[in-house]
């Protein structure tokens, strides 16, 4: 077939594509006079980096806390996303308008014969089959069904690459759709403020009530420790008696050093004292012993020099002044002696040199005792400050175990202090309604609807109404059985053409 069979086709149907396309026209122009158009109103939001994205671990291991921060965006929009979509809210949103409101003739029962009123008898036959088959599952109230045409109508996304959200709802009414929209938005500014709310302060107030009552009785329990074991500061109690045990233990090495020297002057002593005879040749007469007083009251006064010096540089208490007191005494026993003794001169009589060697003897006897009740003294002394140290080291054990506790308790005190202040300014940030999310623009009323396009509906009517008229024209065309060309000749009666003869006028 060519393009002149095509023109003729579509000249000799023109009646049919032009009814065709008036009829096209004319449904369309009825579907949008009884078709209400959709607005869609739409508010912007942008999510931030707030308090709720910071977590503080509730116990250190140090001093030192290191927040731990959510830094993933798209995980974040899409929970605030799903805040904004869930049931609740919408629910709670369609009990704060009302379902009037929100859809407005909802609630308007249509005359059967309108099409709404088919649509609405049409739902009538489904909600009663439903509720047949699946009674539990029914929306039967006027509310349920406002909340399923709310969320079907409401979305929140996302948009890539940003911090914002896009919450929009689509409505017959343009009124309706921005101010359920801004409703939607702030209930849900009101319920994130639920859901992020950290722990409750009276929860902190009962811990740190606790905590105070630990804290005190701990506190007691540290007092009364030291207080019964006159614990003040066990590091300095502790470096007093290592230095008095040094000093013990340098002055044990002293006395050791000074018995081993008396020792071997005794030795060498008693050994001229043998060697040396007692007697000797006297020209006679009767006379006391002045060189062994002499001696004597010599070595008394050494005593009491050594005496007065330990006194001034260390004290009354120190142990080596019992020794010079037990030489003193024995110094005196043998000044007494020499005193009531007397020398008389005869042919024989006492060797001056055996007297001085013996009395040397006996005073190095003297010190000699006196040093070793000095070094058994100081060795009690060494003993008694080891048993201190060790009772000190048991002490500083329980006194650092309560002081431990103690500053755990103070730790907890303080983490519980800062946690019940977040608290404070989490709830006090919710009544100013104060947050990570703000509103960049709130829905106003939409002046345009979202559908139906009028130029997208005028293309597709112009173009629909053209194609269906050529198809219903050359569908006509098919089906007619006459002979309108000289070709139809030859297929239907199949018969060869021998000439045409033209119609004459008349």
């Amino acid at each position: 077939m060519t393009a002149r069979d095509l023109l003729q086709v579509v000249f000799r149907r023109r009646a049919a594509i032009l009814t065709f396309m008036a009829a096209v026209v004319v449904g369309v122009y009825a579907s949008l006079r009884l078709i209400s158009p959709t607005y869609e109103a739409q508010a912007s939001l942008l999510v931030k980096l707030g308090q709720e994205d910071i977590y503080m671990p509730a116990l250190p291991s140090s001093q030192f806390r290191t927040p731990v921060m959510s830094v993933i965006r798209e995980e974040q929009l899409r929970s605030e996303a799903s805040i904004l979509t869930d049931p609740a809210l919408a629910r709670q949103v369609i009990r704060t308008l009302g379902p009037s409101a929100v859809f407005p003739g909802i609630d308007v029962v249509h005359p059967w014969y309108t099409p709404k009123g088919v649509l609405q008898r049409l739902t009538w036959m489904y909600n009663a089959l439903e509720d047949h088959f699946f009674p539990l599952s029914s929306q039967r109230s006027l509310e349920d069904k406002a909340v399923s045409a709310f969320q079907r109508a409401v979305k929140a996304e996302a948009l890539k690459s940003s911090n914002t959200l896009e919450v929009s709802m689509r409505n017959k009414s343009p009124d309706a759709a921005a101010l359920t929209v801004n409703t939607l938005v702030n209930l849900y500014l009101q319920e994130r403020v639920r859901i992020h709310q950290r722990e409750q302060s009276d929860f902190f107030a009962r811990q740190l009530a606790q905590l105070d009552r630990q804290l005190k009785g701990t506190e007691e329990a540290v007092e009364s420790y030291r207080s019964t074991h006159h614990v003040s500061d066990l590091d300095q109690q502790r470096s007093a008696q290592i230095a008095a045990l040094n000093d013990a233990g340098k002055r044990l090495d002293d006395t050791l050093v000074a018995m081993a020297q008396q020792e071997s002057r005794a030795a060498v002593l008693k050994q001229q004292l043998q060697q040396m005879p007692a007697t000797m040749q006297l020209a006679g007469g009767e006379s006391a012993n002045n060189l062994a007083l002499s001696e004597l009251n010599k070595q008394l006064a050494d005593v009491a020099r050594r005496e007065a010096d330990i006194r001034q540089r260390f004290s009354d208490l120190d142990p080596r002044l019992e020794g010079l007191a037990e030489e003193r005494k024995a110094l005196m026993q043998l000044l007494q002696d020499q005193q009531a003794q007397r020398v008389r001169s005869s042919e024989t009589g006492l060797n001056p040199a055996h007297a001085r060697i013996r009395d040397d003897l006996l005073q190095t006897e003297a010190q000699l005792a006196g040093l070793r009740r000095s070094a058994a003294s100081l060795k009690a002394l060494q003993q008694e400050i080891e048993g201190r140290l060790e009772r000190f080291n048991r002490q500083d054990a329980q006194d650092k175990q309560l002081t431990q506790q103690l500053d755990v308790l103070r730790s907890s005190r303080q983490l519980y202090l800062e946690k019940q202040e977040e608290a404070r300014l989490a709830q006090a940030q919710a009544a100013a309604r104060l947050g990570n999310v703000s509103i960049i623009s709130a829905a106003a009323r939409p002046t345009q609807p979202v559908s139906p396009k009028l130029w997208m509906v005028l293309v597709g009517a112009l173009a629909g109404a053209l194609l269906g008229g050529l198809g219903l024209a050359f569908l006509l065309d098919h089906v007619d059985d006459r002979i309108h060309q000289a070709h139809d000749i030859v297929g239907t009666l199949g018969l060869p053409l021998l000439a045409k003869v033209p119609e004459l006028a008349a």
